[in-house]
């Protein structure tokens, strides 16, 4: 056994031999453990069954703070890397170096989130993240911070994000039942969508009032605050067949499992698409505010929190829906509009016009996540459930061959301009799979 396994694996494994707790467990092939019920005895139902669970609860409490936290930091890094720089191409640069580690360091994480206790590895994780975004919350507030700095924190941030999303992911389906699952999959997008929201528009407030260093030191609370959950959740010990083979072994039966599975490799081909093409307006949405619509920081709050509204109606719908027939058609007709939108934010320059499409923007990218993690999710066996969620995290690692041309093209001819290419790649992408590849809307 490893050093970070023997770090890692404890005492949490006693917690499952617990008979009142194993009395919840029945023993079938690729069954879900059974949630925890909820102290207070609510009863829950269609898009909230999920919330049955007080395990579950714990975990979309500290992720919903988390993630207010995370895009708050977002926004208040975006704002500072502009302010120091002044230059598009960093932001794209910045965006390079945190989604690097999830191109390199997710793999692995996967492959620990099933070989070692995947609680004890979120703790681990989120602590880490916390120590990252103190420490430069005092520099900045010091006035000793440098744009190397900022490139720097973004790589560690995004090595930490790389173990803590894969673990995260895997353990939801610890949590719930399997018939609860897509509720679990569904809040989990709402609780990031409704952050868009929250997160955005604290951000553009307070750093007008604490500061860029005050909202970084806010995002370490927000991790420490889901510390505090995540200790208390007691959870059945996930599966570690994993650890019989080697961690090489392991990552090739992951990507073995994701190319062969057909509706799994459907769903991260999807996802890589988005993610790589459509996704750097994020990246760019400073530039849009200050350069193109005239806008501050509490303007580039209003945009990114426009993108968060739509992103819940979205969440909203996937949760309230229970669809369970042409989800294919209606991921494909999410990713159409997603890219439709964003050709036609580069031609817009009212403000108003550009949070109403940035709203039809997330809304459409909310529905295409929600299902494709869903899909992803039902699919898999717990045994590969973490190296399958991180292949998806490996998605958003390749985010910087997207960011880098976006901030160059942004930087050479416009922002607007990189938009437009980005959607528009996208649009092609995903009619053409709806066109010519029909057994795709039939998942």
């Amino acid at each position: 056994m490893t050093l970070a396994e023997r770090i890692v694996t404890g005492s949490a494994t006693a917690v499952a031999d617990r008979p009142a707790l194993a009395a919840h467990v029945t023993p079938r092939p690729n069954a879900q453990p059974a949630p925890v019920a909820t102290k207070r005895g609510f009863r829950f139902s269609g898009g909230l069954a999920a919330l049955e669970s007080h395990n579950f609860q714990l975990l979309f409490q500290g992720s919903l703070v988390t993630q207010i936290g995370m895009w708050m930091q977002q926004v208040a890094f975006g704002w500072l890397v502009l302010e120091m720089t002044d230059s598009p191409f960093y932001l794209g640069l910045a965006g390079f170096f945190r989604a690097l580690p999830m191109l390199l360091i997710a793999p692995f994480g996967g492959v620990l989130a099933d070989r070692l206790d995947r609680r004890r590895l979120l703790i681990a994780s989120q602590l880490a993240i916390a120590g990252f975004s103190a420490v430069l919350a005092v520099m900045v507030g010091a006035g000793v911070a440098r744009p190397w700095h900022l490139l720097l924190v973004s790589f560690l941030m995004g090595c930490a994000f790389s173990l803590n999303m894969p673990a995260r992911q895997a353990m939801v389906a610890q949590l719930v039942t399997k018939d609860q699952l897509p509720s679990a999959v569904a809040l989990n997008s709402m609780s990031m969508n409704s952050s868009r929201v929250v997160g955005p528009a604290l951000a553009g407030g307070l750093i007008g009032i604490i500061g860029v260093a005050g909202c970084l030191m806010l995002h370490a609370v927000a991790y420490v605050w889901s510390v505090v959950n995540v200790i208390q959740i007691r959870a059945p010990t996930n599966e570690r067949r994993a650890r019989d083979a080697s961690v090489l072994q392991n990552l090739a039966e992951g990507f073995r499992y994701c190319y062969e599975e057909k509706s799994v490799f459907g769903m991260l081909a999807l996802a890589t698409l988005t993610t790589v093409f459509g996704m750097q307006y994020m990246q760019l949405l400073p530039a849009l505010a200050r350069d193109v619509l005239g806008m501050g920081a509490d303007g580039f709050g209003m945009l990114m929190t426009a993108t968060g509204v739509g992103a819940v109606a979205g969440s909203v719908y996937v949760a309230g829906s229970n669809a369970r027939h042409n989800r294919g058609t209606l991921l494909l007709l999410s990713a159409i509009g997603f890219g439709g939108f964003l050709c036609a934010l580069s031609f817009t320059t009212n403000p108003l016009a550009v949070m109403a499409l940035l709203a039809a923007a997330g809304g459409s990218n909310a529905v295409l996540m929600a299902l494709n993690q869903t899909i992803i999710q039902e699919t898999v066996p717990d045994h590969l459930r973490g190296r399958v969620m991180s292949a998806y995290m490996v998605t958003f690692g390749l985010t910087p061959l997207g960011a880098l041309p976006a901030g160059a093209i942004a930087e050479q001819y416009g922002t607007p301009i990189a938009i437009f290419v980005g959607g528009f790649l996208c649009y092609v992408g995903a009619l053409w799979v709806f066109m010519f590849r029909p057994q795709f809307r039939s998942i």
